[in-house]
């Protein structure tokens, strides 16, 4: 059943909701949503539904109410009370729900929303704490949006929480969004579409404040999808704005951000215009890829001021991020080297004392590491020992492992599965931290990898070979993540004209400030950044003075 409404006028007595909130969206003809479904499921006008509440003025239009419906059509996830604070956020930071507008009944919008009312109030009750509604009592009682501006320092505080990692996939699930809307209005809707773009981007480049700028934005991209006439891309359109284009508000408080990203919007307009899809695809690609790089940049600059905030010097001085790096890592080796010797130890077996057993490793390997875990570096996140397949009389494998807590501090980790005979055994024996440092004699650092099995992020595990009598016994290892590793690294990447990158012995990336190397990567001959030797691990550095 489709659900229109009509606005509460001052002095009007009607429970009525305007379906003209989305100014924007003046003269769209969008096809797919001509018709709507009544209870009889026969077809009928959209256009002919807005009529018989108030008269037609052309700006309240069948893609308006497409989009309303979209917004406010049923939701399906088990977290109900999120999704409606999420889906009604975002009506108000698209301006699709106007500053001052009644919000329907309670019963009336939980019915639309396809949940429970005991849901709704939550979400409500979330809104009015964000201070994005605010509820009245009386005769005109009810909820009203208040439409406060989500401040920079929340924006901030948000990009700081997502990895590099994590924002990469939110930019390509934009990009992917952003390059098919592209292609296909191009195919479909390419004049009526590029005038609506080009008045997104106007509005960009005219806007004086942050806030002004990301509806421009969320109008533009949600504009794309309309001309693309798919409403399952326009549901997925609003999603990537719930989740990723409010971000894009810490770039949009600068006028000259606001005039770059207006200019890639109007190079999308003008591809579409030209009704050629493989043109209109890059276009969007070379849009996307723009805002995801300030992004980075701006996130590592937050990162780089809040690191230095926490230091008493500066190891960077002029910018040599290999200093640091080995710096660091000679740390880290050393540490693991102290622990790894009195591990060796518990081989031993004196006249007198009982035989080596999982027990009374465990015991000894708790007594090397437990004393030692305050003076750890800060970028350890994980630590413990490997024993080599065999080694322990009672246990084909064997290992003790630690992970750091929220608070700081270190908690056992109990999830690996040591039993071969079960589907989620972990195998550590064939592992390149275990492989390398059996086979060399020598410390290693193996990653960027995903860590699916415990920490599921991307880390580096820098492994310590563990010796009793000239004989391989296992590992003493630490787990850092990549995402601190970055942090380490942020005030050089953040300062770089540049490219900035740092490779490992088999030149994958491990961190960058640039969406054209992105972690995990390998990086060909071909595009050689520049590489310097960064003395250890076989590590690489790469500086360019190209965009980023």
């Amino acid at each position: 059943m489709a659900i229109f409404c009509a606005h509460v006028q001052p002095g009007a007595n009607s429970r009525s909701w305007d379906l003209e909130l989305a100014h924007w969206s003046k003269g769209h003809e969008m096809s797919l949503a001509a018709t709507s479904t009544g209870s009889d499921d026969r077809p009928r006008s959209a256009a002919a539904g807005i009529d018989a509440l108030r008269p037609f003025d052309g700006r309240a239009t069948a893609a308006a109410a497409a989009t309303k419906r979209v917004l406010l059509g049923r939701l399906h996830t088990e977290d109900a009370a999120s999704a409606v604070a999420r889906r009604l956020r975002t009506a108000i930071g698209l301006g699709v729900l106007a500053n001052g507008e009644k919000l329907p009944r309670e019963i009336d919008l939980a019915r639309q929303l396809g949940v429970t009312a005991f849901s709704l109030r939550e979400a409500l009750g979330t809104l009015r704490a964000e201070g994005l509604i605010v509820t009245r009592v009386g005769k005109n009682g009810g909820s009203y949006v208040a439409h406060t501006p989500v401040g920079d320092a929340v924006v901030g505080e948000e990009l700081l929480r997502w990895s590099a990692t994590e924002l990469r996939d939110l930019g390509d699930w934009r990009a992917a969004l952003t390059t098919y809307a592209a292609w296909l209005a191009a195919r479909r809707d390419p004049v009526v579409t590029a005038d609506r773009l080009l008045a997104c981007a106007a509005e960009l480049a005219a806007a004086t404040g942050a806030a002004e700028g990301r509806r421009a934005m969320g109008r533009f991209h949600v504009e794309l999808s309309a001309g693309a006439q798919s409403m399952r891309l326009t549901r997925a359109e609003l999603v990537a704005h719930e989740e990723f284009d409010w971000l894009v508000q810490v770039l949009l408080r600068g006028p000259v951000h606001r005039r770059v990203i207006a200019g890639k919007m109007r190079m999308v307009a003008d591809a579409v215009r030209s009704g050629d899809p493989a043109q209109s695809w890059a276009a969007g690609q070379m849009m996307v890829s723009c805002v995801v790089t300030e992004l980075l940049r701006t996130r590592l600059q937050l990162i780089a001021l809040q690191y230095a905030k926490t230091r008493d010097d500066d190891l960077l001085g002029d910018g040599d991020p290999a200093a640091e790096i080995r710096t660091v890592f000679e740390r880290v080796v050393g540490q693991l080297d102290e622990m790894g010797r009195d591990v060796a130890a518990a081989f031993d077996q004196p006249l007198g004392r009982q035989p080596l057993s999982a027990q009374l490793l465990g015991a000894e390997v708790a007594r090397s590491v437990l004393p030692r875990m305050s003076q750890l570096d800060d970028l350890v996140y994980g630590l413990g020992f490997m024993a080599e397949v065999g080694v322990v009389p009672d246990a084909q494998y064997w290992l003790e492992w630690w992970q750091r807590a929220a608070d700081g501090t270190f908690d056992r980790d109990f999830r690996h599965e040591l039993d071969p005979s079960r589907d989620d055994f972990y195998e550590y024996g064939s592992k390149g931290y275990m492989a390398r440092p059996r086979e060399t004699g020598e410390p290693t650092a193996m990653g960027p990898y995903i860590d699916h099995g415990g920490v599921d992020d991307y880390l580096v595990t820098v492994s310590m070979p563990v010796q009793h009598d000239g004989s391989f016994v296992g590992i003493m290892a630490a787990d850092i993540r990549v995402a601190d590793l970055e942090r380490v690294l942020s005030p050089w990447l953040a300062r770089a004209n540049g490219i900035g990158v740092v490779l490992n012995a088999e030149r994958r990336v491990l961190v960058s400030n640039s969406v054209r190397f992105e972690v995990g990567d390998v990086v060909p001959p071909e595009a050689d950044p520049g590489l310097t030797e960064v003395g250890c691990f076989g590590w690489l550095i790469g500086r360019t003075a190209d965009a980023p």
